[in-house]
């Protein structure tokens, strides 16, 4: 016979759930998404580094670039200005170029402590003129110029040089060749003695920066002459 417990036992065999599957849902693909969930958390914490990385790569660079640039900009500006003679303000350059105001500024400055001369002065206006030669010419220059030095001082000379047409050529690559007309007045004692029309040829290079000097144009030869002297040369 068939007891209580036995009934037990068999009604409890009847009604326990399906194997896998609780509550009408099968535990079977659990294993199998929570495998998946722990890819996707790794799979995505991956991607989170990756960027984080590449974003910092980045920045870096950036930074980097910014202040490799702001250094060049540095250099380049120091490079960049140049003070000419007898010009009180900096003037824009680039290498093997300046601006032609920066050139006839030179050259006005030139032609004034070549020709504006008198006996007190001329010591000093021919010193000045020479600080801008190149080491061959200056030694040339003044070897020449001694002896007029000299009788200037002797009969106090004074000339005053007027520049009416100037014209200043460059070849590109930092040479210049510059002609000035102008008229030269002469005083002796202070006593007007007459005037003569001159042609100055003047031969400039621009010289590159180097310790305590900037950009600036040296003289490398210097020719003044008579006006009709130039225009028979000329005609040659």
């Amino acid at each position: 016979m068939i007891g209580a417990a036995e009934k037990g036992i068999e009604a409890a065999r009847l009604t326990a759930p399906p194997q896998g599957a609780y509550e009408g849902v099968d535990l079977r693909v659990l294993p199998k998404y929570i495998c998946f969930r722990a890819a996707l958390l790794q799979s995505k914490l991956t991607l989170q580094y990756v960027i984080l990385l590449l974003s910092a790569g980045l920045l870096a660079y950036f930074v980097s670039s910014r202040m490799e640039i702001h250094s060049l900009y540095k250099k380049l500006r120091e490079k960049e200005y140049i003070l000419a003679p007898g010009v009180s303000d900096f003037t824009v350059a680039s290498p093997q170029g300046v601006p032609d105001r920066y050139v006839a500024d030179a050259v006005t400055d030139f032609l004034s402590q070549l020709g504006n001369v008198t006996a007190g002065n001329i010591d000093e206006q021919y010193a000045s003129l020479a600080e801008s030669m190149s080491p061959l010419f200056k030694v040339k220059f003044s070897a020449e110029a001694s002896d007029w030095k000299s009788q200037v001082k002797a009969e106090n000379i004074s000339e005053l040089l007027t520049v009416t047409q100037k014209e200043i050529i460059t070849d590109g690559n930092g040479k210049y060749k510059v002609t000035a007309l102008g008229r030269r007045d002469t005083y002796i004692a202070n006593e007007y003695v007459g005037h003569k029309d001159e042609v100055i040829e003047l031969q400039l290079d621009l010289i590159p920066p180097k310790s305590g000097k900037r950009w600036f144009l040296q003289i490398s030869n210097l020719q003044r002459q008579r006006a009709d002297t130039f225009e028979k040369k000329k005609g040659l």
